[in-house]
């Protein structure tokens, strides 16, 4: 099923928490709602299912209007970040549940409980009771009972968020492999870009309400719209220095003139913000575009992680292992093609 946004919009007395939204989410396919606390993921979360209403736009399942639709009648499951399970009830009961409410047959409900559990790997815990579950089994607990139902659209509100990193990272690759078994159309809201990136067809990057970028993941790493984009997506964070235009180069503050192409018709002495991916550095280049001083050398295993003075900031790029350097070094820089950015100053639009 394809969900459609149109000028989604909603406000809390004064307060815009989405504005002016609008987005198709492709059948079949996992999107990610990403971006800080208090975006307004969450909020369009809660409007597509109908917890909310909203202030204004349209909402649609296919070519069904569901704007003002009652939640029962929409054909979700939702699995919150609190698991909320029935402690007093077997796991098998609680998949059940939905299909109890329904009047379906026990017998029934049962045997499509169990075809969940199966799906979800805990066909083996059906009679025990949630508080004798770990996090990640409640957590398929919750996504089986969601399932059960067969819904159209599946609503999942920061799912890992309670798990150790250890179990975060299983549990998003089973969430990924029930979405591809069952294709069924999926919302994940998260904060995490490691998440993000690593389960979803598509992202929708959001801040204060307003949609950044949407995007496949390397699309929206390889090709971010704007700075908030680039700034909020890559471990370590993408390095970023202020210069100005120069000669159609960049002049980096208190520091060296970088030569790059396409920044020719920028007016000369324009402010920049000039952005870097660790891996995009080329040190002791044979092509350098600027030179740089070592700081200071890490060793990561199979790479090392080098801090270079420009100017006045200091900056992180990867180089190989086997590559010597040290402290006090003076080296030569180039850039790959990708994971280099200029962006407007002011505004944060990008240049090039």
């Amino acid at each position: 099923m394809e969900v459609r946004l149109e000028n989604l919009t909603k406000h809390f007395g004064k307060t815009a928490a989405v504005e002016n939204f609008n987005a198709v989410l492709d059948s079949g396919e996992l999107t990610c709602l990403l971006g800080p606390s208090g975006c307004g993921k969450s909020t369009i979360l809660n409007m597509l299912s109908g917890i909310i209403p909203v202030t204004s736009g349209k909402i649609w399942f296919d070519n069904r209007d569901v704007t003002d639709m009652e939640p029962a009648d929409r054909g979700i499951g939702l699995v919150f970040q609190n698991y909320a399970l029935y402690p007093h009830m077997s796991v098998m009961d609680n998949i059940a549940f939905p299909l109890e409410i329904k009047n379906v047959a026990k017998d029934e409900r049962r045997e499509k409980a169990f075809e969940m559990a199966k799906l979800v790997h805990v066909d083996n815990f059906l009679d025990r009771k949630p508080g004798q579950l770990s996090g990640g089994q409640q957590q398929r607990v919750a996504i089986a009972r969601a399932l059960i139902k067969q819904p159209q659209l599946l609503l999942l509100d920061e799912p890992l968020s309670n798990l150790d990193a250890r179990l975060r990272i299983e549990m998003r690759e089973e969430i990924r492999r029930i979405q591809l078994e069952t294709g069924v159309t999926s919302v994940f809201v998260t904060h995490d870009q490691e998440e993000a990136m690593s389960i979803s067809d598509s992202i929708i990057l959001m801040k204060l309400g307003v949609l950044q970028q949407e995007a496949q993941p390397q699309e929206l790493y390889d090709e971010p719209a704007n700075e908030f984009v680039a700034d909020f997506l890559g471990t370590p964070p993408i390095n970023k220095v202020f210069g100005h235009i120069e000669n159609g180069g960049i002049r980096i503050e208190s520091g060296p003139l970088c030569k790059l192409s396409g920044l020719e018709n920028i007016k000369e002495g324009h402010k920049v913000h000039f952005s870097i991916r660790a891996e995009s550095f080329l040190v002791n280049s044979s092509d350098p575009v600027m030179d740089a001083r070592v700081i200071r050398v890490f060793v990561m295993g199979k790479e090392k992680l080098v801090y270079l003075k420009l100017g006045d900031f200091e900056v992180r790029a990867y180089i190989d292992s086997d590559q010597e350097l040290k402290a006090g070094d003076r080296v030569q820089i180039g850039l790959r093609r990708k994971g280099v950015f200029v962006f407007d100053a002011e505004t944060g639009e990008r240049i090039r």
